[in-house]
């Protein structure tokens, strides 16, 4: 009798611990399993970043901006373009409620050029990718994301010049990452007119040798770049004729190195865009 017993209790230990281990293996279980939230929280533009980012082939070019001197090029055939008398005449300097968007070269523009009451929001190195991720430091306002500098100002013109930092990426991706920088740029600021600068030409000597970092895909970019214009709220600019050579290179005559014009020559630049897009 006391054997049976015994029996009946060990067989229900052996039930009821089977019970417990079956309980805490599904709820081990259930804690490995995935989260659509989380699986689903990429977005399309997300992806396009990652995937364009992922197929760069060669490091981005060291853009700094082009130091204030003017160097002599005796090999240079053409003669460099005039500067006006003294910076009174500088028209740019009649800049108002406009924003100015871009990688060093408008760091140069800033720098070196009299660009009024504008503001700037530029940064060495800064591309299309990191555009509206990036908080910069725009003078006045601080260090501050492009959002809320959209949000917070409402501009009469923006200006934006991008894409040598990109070129090492896959350019249709950049091309069409830069379309939805355009159209986000619209939405927040629907009564502005987005003058898409072409991007700055690179010297021949930099271009005939690079795979990559050459005026083939230079003008690739600017070529689609344009095709974002219509001309009345979104009109495209090409400084390209002003400090070329002629044969669709950056002039060495104005240039500090493969990239960035010398430093006195952003305010020529600067007077063009006024007398194009402001008179």
């Amino acid at each position: 009798m006391h054997k049976k017993l015994l029996f009946l209790i060990l067989a229900i230990v052996l039930v009821v611990a089977s019970v417990i281990v079956s309980i805490v293996i599904i709820c081990k279980s259930g804690s490995k399993r995935p989260n659509p939230e989380e699986s689903e929280n990429t977005t399309e533009q997300d992806t396009i970043e990652e995937t364009t980012q992922s197929e760069q082939t060669q490091p981005e070019p060291d853009t700094t901006a082009a130091p204030n001197t003017e160097e002599e090029d005796t090999s240079a055939p053409d003669t460099p373009i005039s500067l006006p008398a003294n910076s009174d005449a500088h028209k740019s300097a009649n800049f108002g409620n406009v924003l100015f968007i871009g990688d060093s070269r408008t760091v140069g523009l800033r720098d070196y050029a009299d660009l009024g009451a504008a503001d700037v929001f530029a940064e060495n190195g800064l591309n299309i990718f990191r555009l509206f991720k990036d908080a910069v430091n725009v003078p006045g306002k601080g260090q501050i994301t492009l959002e809320n500098l959209l949000l917070s100002n409402q501009y009469d013109k923006i200006y934006v010049m991008l894409g040598i930092n990109e070129i090492g990426y896959n350019l249709d991706k950049v091309i069409e990452k830069f379309g939805h920088a355009i159209d986000k740029l619209q939405n927040y600021q629907p009564n502005t007119t987005i003058y898409i600068q072409a991007n700055l030409m690179i010297q021949k000597s930099r271009s005939d040798r690079d795979s990559i970092y050459n005026n083939a895909n230079m003008r690739y970019l600017n070529d689609h770049m344009a095709a974002f214009g219509d001309g009345i709220k979104r009109i495209f600019i090409d400084v390209n004729p002003l400090f070329g050579d002629g044969a669709g290179n950056l002039a060495p005559q104005y240039a500090c190195d493969d990239f960035h014009l010398i430093g006195v020559y952003y305010t020529v630049w600067a007077d063009w865009i006024w007398e194009t897009t402001c008179q």
